[in-house]
């Protein structure tokens, strides 16, 4: 006999399920809505005097300040702002173990500013150091107003800690100011004139400003290592392209993944977009889509592919060359692997349990608290054969057989699996 275990993973309108205990209250998500949008004020606040903070020999590159400003009394900063991470993934979690782990909010600061052009590269003519600095001189009167902890040592990031369970990190981003300024522009032209609404638009950095910037143009303060390019709309265009593929089941098994995780350590290398790209991945190389309702299958497939996934480099998925595994031990990666081989395991033997009681127990022992065990959630089904979903096993067979492995398509799409 089989069990079918899919309402205990997720049912629409439903929240006495594992995906419905992993949400976040609506309490805790107001709470850090509110904590980002005074964030943002005292910012924006704060760069109409930017000079109270920092003089413009610390703010500005030498060779900004003998050109571009040579003449202007006090160049003009407006920052703007883009949410960014598991909030704009929808992929959020509340937390398992608090403390350590935490819930967190992803903001992305983005400063027009003017580029130089020396030696051939390219950068932003305020200086990186200099920006965390600034960002970090506002933020501190408040900071202490409302008992919060201001963490600076964080290499990519301004790390707001609003509680024990839960910060706000801020990614500090410059973009052209010549850009942006002919965005806005354009924008303004084709609505014919500036109004009152173009202009909250520019201030908020709508989604128009925003999709329309120049990939190669964004670029992130590091704390170490000055300025890199990054485009954060890079994942977020590469999670949307794979959700459009195999649609909301995919988000929901990363949700399951980020879950079973935070039950096993309270804090680990394992990171969500690591977990994120594992389950797109193992998508991408189904034979046939799952059930859009049976998310216990869907989920048991991945976990079966995922030892194998974590034993490999895991490649970010938008920038060639670099790894979401880099600087993992060799211990740290086979604890990865076992717990995997585990949760697949143990995902088969209560889907193969003798009754809905084994199987309750067996999921709620593997995924934790959040996992449900009413027992209304678990039923039989007909007897179980090979799974007729994701067989990862097709693919292998096929796999050493150009030509049968040439008629293999993944999920209807013309990428081969």
């Amino acid at each position: 006999m089989a069990i079918d275990a899919s309402r205990a993973f997720f049912k629409t309108g439903h929240q006495d399920t594992f995906l419905g205990s992993l949400s976040v209250d609506d309490v805790d998500k107001k709470t850090l809505r509110e904590t980002r949008d005074e964030v943002r004020n005292a910012i924006r606040s704060g760069f109409q005097d930017w000079d109270v903070h920092l003089e413009r020999q610390q703010l500005f590159e030498a060779a900004a300040l003998a050109t571009t400003f040579a003449y202007d009394a006090k160049p003009t900063l407006s920052p703007k702002f883009r949410m960014q991470g598991s909030w704009s993934y929808h992929t959020l979690n509340c937390t398992t173990t608090e403390p350590p782990q935490e819930i967190d909010l992803d903001d992305g600061v983005f400063l027009p500013v003017s580029f130089l052009t020396q030696n051939g590269s390219t950068h932003p003519a305020v200086v990186s150091a200099a920006y965390f600095e600034v960002i970090e001189k506002i933020l501190a009167p408040l900071c202490e107003e409302n008992g919060w902890i201001l963490v600076t040592d964080k290499p990519s990031c301004v790390r707001i800690e609003v509680s024990k369970g839960a910060h706000v990190d801020l990614a500090l981003y410059a973009i052209p100011d010549r850009d942006y300024a002919v965005l806005v522009e354009k924008a303004a032209a084709a609505s014919m004139t500036f109004d009152a609404r173009l202009e909250k638009a520019a201030l908020s950095f709508s989604e128009q400003f925003y999709q329309e910037l120049p990939s190669d143009h964004i670029m992130l303060a590091h704390r170490a290592e000055g300025w890199k390019p990054s485009d954060p709309r890079k994942l977020e265009g590469w999670f949307q392209d794979a959700l459009e593929r195999h649609g909301e089941q995919l988000r929901r098994v990363c949700r399951y993944l980020k879950g079973w995780r935070d039950h096993n350590w309270d804090s680990c290398r394992l990171s969500s977009i690591a977990l994120m790209a594992c389950a797109v991945t193992a998508f991408d190389e189904a034979v046939a889509k799952p059930e859009n309702g049976r998310d216990d299958n869907a989920l048991h497939f991945v976990a079966g592919r995922l030892p194998q996934l974590l034993n490999s480099r895991i490649q970010n998925p938008v920038v060639a060359g670099q790894f979401l595994d880099e600087g993992w031990s060799d211990e740290c990666r086979n604890s990865f692997i076992a717990k995997a081989k585990k949760l697949a395991s143990d995902i088969s033997n209560a889907l193969n349990a003798a009754n809905a009681h084994q199987a309750a127990n067996i999921l709620g022992v593997l995924l934790g608290r959040h996992m449900s065990t009413d027992l209304d959630h678990y039923s039989i089904e007909g007897i179980i054969g090979s799974p007729a979903i994701l067989s990862e096993g097709i693919l292998r067979d096929v796999g050493h057989e150009p030509d049968a492995r040439a008629a293999v398509k993944v999920g209807g799409d013309s990428r081969y699996g």
